[in-house]
């Protein structure tokens, strides 16, 4: 497979820094020290990190070992006071985001961005989307789009610098007035939440006037992605599903797959990603599951220094045949804070009964709680696609053992499965909560 634009992009920002005619691990590595001393220094400007680095001298980080003796960021600490992490005067702010933590008792973070910084993020959505879409192609952003500098608004921008036409829909909150929408406007290609998008997938067969729109293209964003909820998209609308790793801390932008669909490409001329052992705080070797960990480049109102993220993923061990520079983190499994130990001292999260569930034909959306007393129990209530058509605990079990990891786990630890009933009354979700494992004790 031939090298991306989006590739591409990269090797040139880094030869424009280095100077190389060719790009190699050693020129990347070189590139990322670089940045890493810049960010650094405007880092320090701020009252956080000029307290926090106050030791630390960016001429002393000669490797990557040497930076990983510096402290890590966590979000407690921009909940504390975001303000402190400025790097520059309020009147040079372009936008400020405040977002829940769900690792803080679900306090609000506030991020900020100059106008360098938004085009930037700009800057990463058109060569990003450059994977999956080509000029002329139009695209419909499922996403919030309203306000100056928005997330659908950005995302636009970059489409349109793309040769492309972005639209901007919004979130879904009428799967059909949505699907209406892609019919009716052309649409080749849609941004969107996971779960919204599996919505509009798993409906549009039941209506005969949907059941044979196709798409060239799909990209979902801002939560993470089930691989059974990829495919179950990718049937649906016949075409390649593609997922995107960011969030806001990082600039909205993290990494995107190729046309390979094995992992994120991380966007590695804006970002310096670590997987680290959530509790020794080590880097894990490659190929182990850690907490990911990011410094940003480039940022001018509120760079970030090793700032754990708290999701969890891997680098991939092996290198992707559209480049063999650039590292690949594979996809996003949870995070650390929602989690729940069992007795073995294995690990449960939603996203592991997310591969299951979404799997059974006739599952529209669930949830899912845990009591974990004398014996753990996993309660389970679905909405169906066609109310007609039961869906029974049988059902659930035996997709349970079908999944080798869920199945073993679930069978060492002698959890037992309970189905709650059928859910008439849920609403779509609008992204702003991710999906989680309710603990009931």
């Amino acid at each position: 497979m031939s090298r991306t634009l989006y590739e591409k992009w990269i090797e040139n920002r880094v030869f424009m820094k280095t100077g190389d005619d060719k790009l190699s691990e050693e020129g990347l590595k070189a590139y990322q020290i670089g940045e890493i001393k810049n960010a650094i220094n405007i880092a320090k400007r701020s009252k956080f990190y000029g307290e926090t680095l106050k030791n630390f001298s960016s001429g002393d980080i000669k490797k990557f070992v040497d930076f990983k003796k510096i402290p890590f960021t966590s979000s407690e600490d921009l909940v504390k006071n975001p303000n402190s992490f400025l790097c520059t005067s309020l009147d040079k702010i372009s936008r400020i985001v405040t977002t829940m933590s769900s690792g803080t008792m679900g306090n609000p973070k506030r991020i900020f961005f100059t106008e360098a910084d938004l085009k930037a993020t700009i800057e990463f959505f058109t060569y990003g989307m450059l994977n999956l879409i080509k000029p002329g192609q139009r695209v419909l952003i499922l996403m919030p789009g309203k306000s100056p500098f928005s997330i659908g608004k950005l995302l636009m921008e970059g489409i349109n610098n793309a040769g492309c036409e972005g639209i901007i829909y919004g979130p879904v909150f009428n799967v059909w007035d949505a699907l209406e929408a892609i019919h009716l406007k052309n649409i080749d290609c849609i941004v969107g939440l996971p779960i919204q998008v599996f919505y509009l997938a798993k409906l549009k067969k039941t209506n005969v006037k949907y059941k044979d729109l196709k798409l060239k293209s799909v990209l979902l964003s801002a939560d993470y992605v089930p691989r059974s909820l990829c495919s179950a998209v990718s049937s649906a609308f016949s075409c390649h599903v593609y997922s995107h790793y960011g969030m806001t801390e990082m600039g909205y932008g993290g990494g995107v797959e190729c046309n390979a669909l094995n992992g994120y490409h991380m966007r590695e001329v804006d970002l310096y990603t670590e997987i680290i052992d959530p509790i020794t705080r080590l880097n894990v070797p490659e190929g182990t599951y850690g907490e990911v960990v990011i410094t940003t480049f480039r940022r001018e109102a509120m760079p970030l220094i090793r700032y754990r993220t708290g999701d969890i993923a891997r680098f991939l061990p092996k290198k992707c045949s559209c480049s063999n520079a650039f590292k690949r983190m594979d996809y996003v499994k949870g995070r650390v804070s929602e989690y729940i130990k069992l007795s073995d001292g294995q690990h449960i999260g939603i996203g592991m009964i997310d591969e299951v569930m979404f799997k059974i034909d006739n599952v529209l959306d669930y949830r899912a709680s845990i009591s974990n007393g004398e014996k753990v129990v996993i309660s389970l209530s679905v909405k169906l696609v066609n109310p007609q058509i039961p869906v029974t605990l049988s059902d659930i079990e035996n997709c349970i053992k079908q999944d080798k990891h869920l199945g073993l786990l679930i069978e060492s630890n002698n959890i037992s499965i309970e189905f709650s009933g059928i859910l008439n009354n849920i609403e779509i979700s609008n992204g702003m909560m991710k999906r989680k494992l309710c603990r009931l004790n």
